[in-house]
């Protein structure tokens, strides 16, 4: 019989106890999670398509790795942006076993799709970028959630530039799709007077719009008018195609467009349509989400470290000026799945689609709460959007267009400016303070009232001294020549 000895037996023992401790990769379960990625010939613009798709890999390779007792594995279907592509792709997805939840879709009427299809099987869909208002009705959407805000508030933003920025004949350009829609209507509600006309450009769902119908309207935009876009990527680009070739950007026109508008960069276009684009659009604003901080204690950064050393296409620039549409949002949606698995598992309860949902809508163990790349990340039961309070504010940024990038000018909180950097009109004019958007504004600022006024002032001033300086040589000469009148008398 052999003899071990006893240094030996104590390595054999640990063996046997890591094995125990530490299950096989055959032995840790795994469960599914849908992606209904975008494509690149949708809405999407196909630079921001690629990088979602990445990002969506990014963090599931990340989180995994942190894991030894599941895995999460993905199951990614095309929605193409697209309300039946969207509804077809969730069919699928519905069959697929093990299923827990769903990623996506980014547009708000494919999202509406894919929740009406997943609805009746009980599957939960949370949506990093679909934000139009009606996806927060619980009667209608139960299962639909989302880490970001609802367009009720992206409204309150656009409102709040529009007073801030002194804009008045404002011209709104809109379409039919669920996003742009029921936005533009929410702006037209709030903004009253300053919106001077609206424009439905048809068709323009995922269909090129109408160029001469857009044509016939651009031409009749006068001088000085802001042109208020609401409406997905594809539309900004053609919009934008156009007025250039009327030569309809810079000086005196001015674009403001939602964060559909500003998802569009004419920098990562495609042709030399794109060059032009970036020469004519230079200081063109609008509104983006608020992209976090993608500092070295950025809650993000293990994700971007993860996404250069992969090499992975569209990595974006990690800072908060060239950060690109929902993609830190996307970010924190798959890390939200994360959490509510890690809850359930530490409270031993069955990961399937019924406890995601509970957990997601607050009626079961594991809703989540967890700081991500965007902030502190919660769900409102009552809306199934991204919590609003003092503390938690809605946020959007003012962004103004640059060669390579929109670059931040301000900071929108619950529909409140809380920071505004001074503005360039395209073309001309730089703004003399933070409230004032250039020389030549849509309307007075508050530092031009105060000129006007005192030149009244000074003008009311000057002529009623001039007329007392007239009533009193007036009044010296009569009495001169009464004066003289007497004397001559006098002498007689």
């Amino acid at each position: 019989m052999r003899i071990y000895s006893g240094n030996y037996m104590v390595l054999l023992l640990a063996f046997f106890l890591v094995r125990m401790e530490l299950p096989s990769a055959a032995d840790i379960p795994t469960y599914h999670v849908g992606f209904l990625s975008p494509s690149p010939d949708s809405a999407i613009p196909a630079q921001l398509a690629v990088e979602w798709n990445s990002a969506f890999l990014v963090a599931l390779e990340v989180l995994n790795s942190e894991r030894n007792s599941y895995q999460l594995e993905a199951v990614s279907l095309n929605s193409a942006c697209d309300y039946q592509e969207a509804a077809l792709a969730s069919m699928k997805l519905s069959k697929k076993s093990g299923l827990i939840g769903v990623i996506g879709p980014a547009c708000s009427g494919a999202a509406i799709s894919a929740s009406n299809t997943l609805l009746s099987y009980g599957i939960p869909i949370v949506s990093f970028a679909a934000t139009a208002s009606v996806l927060s009705s619980r009667s209608l959407f139960g299962n639909f959630f989302r880490t970001v805000y609802s367009d009720t508030y992206q409204a309150s933003a656009v409102a709040a530039s529009v007073v801030k920025l002194n804009m008045t004949n404002v011209t709104l350009l809109y379409t039919k799709d669920y996003y742009s829609f029921s936005l533009a209507e929410r702006i037209g509600e709030l903004c009253g007077s300053a919106i001077t006309r609206s424009e439905l450009l048809e068709p323009g769902v995922n269909i090129p719009i109408d160029i001469k119908q857009l044509e016939t309207v651009l031409n009749s935009i006068e001088r000085k008018e802001i042109v208020l876009l609401v409406v997905q990527p594809a539309v900004a680009e053609q919009i934008w195609k156009t007025a250039t070739d009327l030569n309809m950007t810079g000086y005196p026109w001015w674009y403001f467009g939602t964060d559909g508008t500003t998802a569009f960069e004419p920098a990562v276009a495609e042709g030399k349509v794109a060059e032009r684009l970036v020469v004519a659009l230079q200081g063109e604003i609008g509104l983006a989400p608020f992209d976090g901080d993608f500092s070295d204690s950025s809650a993000c950064q293990k994700f971007y470290t993860h996404w250069k050393e992969k090499s992975y296409a569209g990595l974006p620039a990690t800072d908060t000026n060239k950060s690109r549409s929902y993609v830190p949002y996307l970010i924190d949606t798959v890390t939200l799945f994360f959490e509510i698995v890690d809850a359930l598992h530490g409270a031993a309860i069955e990961v399937n689609a019924s406890t995601i949902l509970a957990a997601l809508n607050g009626s079961g163990p594991g809703s989540p709460q967890f700081k991500g790349c965007t902030g502190v990340v919660q769900l409102d039961p009552d809306s199934g959007s991204r919590s609003v309070s003092p503390n938690q504010p809605a946020v959007y940024n003012l962004v103004s267009l640059l060669e390579d990038h929109w670059e931040l000018k301000g900071r929108i909180e619950n529909g409140t400016f809380t920071t505004l950097l001074p503005l360039t009109r395209p073309g001309t004019f730089s703004a003399a303070e933070q409230d004032l958007v250039t020389s030549d504004s849509i309307l007075p600022s508050r530092s031009e009232n105060r000129v006007l006024i005192a030149t009244i002032t000074i003008l009311f001033t000057s002529v009623v001294l001039v007329a007392a300086a007239l009533l009193y040589i007036h009044k010296k000469r009569r009495n001169a020549a009464k004066v003289y009148v007497e004397l001559v008398q006098e002498s007689h």
